[in-house]
């Protein structure tokens, strides 16, 4: 028998370490006024309903969560977003169905695209050159995309990204709409948003929004909700898919959980965000004095909560000759700030660290957080980087920064790819091989390759500069071997 602690004991230990969380969920492990969990562990007993067919409490907990959100229909889930996301594509889709996709997607849409034989039509969103993250999707590049493919049958994208970027979701489903077109929008990290004043997928008009409660929410883990809106749905196919998607056995304590969370926006929600958005505005112009980090503010808008922490400022000082010992990565970053200040992250990517602030966070916590990064950057050799910009230039120095990626061809569709038979070969030798499975960073989840895409050297370089810098790849890469898994035989 193992002498190593099992989970249950680890997650006690670390609960009672002195570790802060700058990731989800949302509640920052603070009590939302729930006891005993045990007490709460039932099933469908009578007085209680069913989740998949809500007549009584559920129906009402549903309505009310429709009422607070502004939709004309919302329901309780139970297993993310995940299950919202692959019941809203197979309820708008029929197999065969040319969709138009944002590229940047969760892995999770594109599991629903190949569970149902989807044809996609990838949507590449600028990007910032310097970073890697991707920026919002327009109504400019959504309508020339109809107008390329007419047969398009749904549109799918996410909207706040994981950095928290929001694209123009209103003249996109306007756009969609005059075409008899609908939209699903991936707001996994948008649950909050009606509520700090940032454009919601409800209210922009969007037909089927997906939000994750725990990722930005006061909820546990796992909680979702999916709005419903309009006619250009088939809403009962939609209901029969979470059925589908989603357990027989919905936990009692995660729907109480939406149902706690729902009574907390009526009673605090509206008092707690503004002084959460206060705390953010104070942090973010506290950094903003920062000499080599520095805070990732996009062109558009964005979630000022999505503490975006960059270090690529001290890797260009490396290369213009103006400091010699200040190349510094994002997994450095994440690194000592965890070994160090006892703060956990939320991801590390090549040149950033993503902290997630939530109105669970503390003052104690940002304070925190604001102290360990100023005495990181003032530790850092060599002199800063330039002078601070001004206000009204930095725009101006982003949009210069911004670029189309380089899109691999798409030679299968995934759902054709996955049925392939496959081989494992060398990662610096798959060059022009057809990727047989997909190819990504967790989190977020976006994939670097996708079933049925070309490998390009330049793909093979950005995965090799991810492993140096210790970042794991998943998917359809064999660390051990240093292997990627391509099609057998194609023509």
């Amino acid at each position: 028998m193992s002498d190593s602690p099992n989970l249950y004991t680890k997650l006690i230990e670390y609960s009672r370490s002195e570790a802060y969380p700058f990731h989800m969920p949302g509640h920052k492990r603070q009590v939302m006024s729930m006891e005993d969990p045990y007490r709460f562990d039932l099933t469908e007993i009578d007085g209680f309903d069913n989740l998949h067919e809500a007549a009584d409490v559920l129906k009402e907990e549903q309505e009310r969560t429709a009422a607070l959100y502004g939709s004309q229909e919302s329901h309780f889930m139970v297993n993310g977003s995940t299950g919202g996301i692959l019941s809203a594509i197979a309820g708008c889709l029929r197999r065969g169905d040319r969709v138009l996709v944002a590229r940047n997607c969760h892995t999770s849409v594109y599991h629903g695209l190949e569970l149902n034989g989807l044809c996609p039509v990838y949507l590449w969103p600028r990007m910032d050159r310097g970073t890697g993250i991707y920026q919002g999707l327009t109504r400019e590049q959504a309508e020339r995309a109809f107008e390329k493919y007419p047969d398009i049958r749904a549109v799918i994208f996410t909207s706040p990204t994981y950095e928290g970027i929001l694209s123009d979701v209103k003249g996109i489903c306007e756009a969609a709409h005059r075409r008899g077109i609908p939209c699903i929008v991936d707001e996994a990290h948008g649950a909050h948003l009606r509520w700090t004043g940032l454009p919601d997928g409800v209210s922009c008009g969007t037909d089927v929004v997906i939000q994750s409660l725990h990722k930005t929410m006061p909820a546990l883990t796992q909680t979702a909700l999916i709005h419903i809106n309009g006619e250009l749905v088939n809403r009962e196919r939609i209901r029969r898919m979470l059925a589908v998607y989603q357990t027989s056995s919905p936990s009692y304590i995660l729907m109480a959980s939406i149902s706690q969370c729902m009574t907390w926006l009526e009673q605090e929600g509206a008092e707690r965000f503004d002084c959460f958005k206060r705390r953010v505005e104070v942090f973010r112009k506290r950094m903003a004095h920062m000499k080599h980090l520095y805070l990732y503010e996009p062109e558009g808008i964005f979630d000022t909560g999505k503490l975006v922490i960059c270090v690529d400022k001290t890797r260009s000082a490396v290369k213009a000759g103006k400091a010699d010992k200040i190349d510094f990565t994002g997994r450095e970053l994440y690194d000592r700030l965890r070994q160090e200040f006892g703060l956990q992250m939320e991801m590390a990517s090549a040149r950033y660290v993503l902290a997630m602030a939530t109105v669970g966070d503390s003052p104690e916590g940002l304070e925190r957080l604001a102290k360990s990064l100023e005495r990181i950057d003032a530790g850092l050799d060599g002199p800063a980087v330039g002078e601070k910009r001004p206000e009204n230039s930095a725009n101006e120095d982003l949009v210069s920064q911004l670029t189309a990626p380089e899109m691999p061809k798409q030679r299968m569709t995934p759902t054709e790819a996955l049925n392939q038979p496959t081989i494992e070969v060398p990662l610096t030798g798959a060059g022009g091989c057809i990727m047989g499975d997909y190819l990504y960073l967790y989190p977020p989840g976006v994939p670097i390759l996708a079933p049925g895409e070309v490998i390009q050297m330049k793909q093979i370089e950005q995965i090799q500069d991810y492993l140096r810098q210790g970042l794991e790849v998943h998917g359809g890469y064999s660390k051990e071997e240093g292997n990627v898994k391509v099609i057998l035989r194609h023509g």
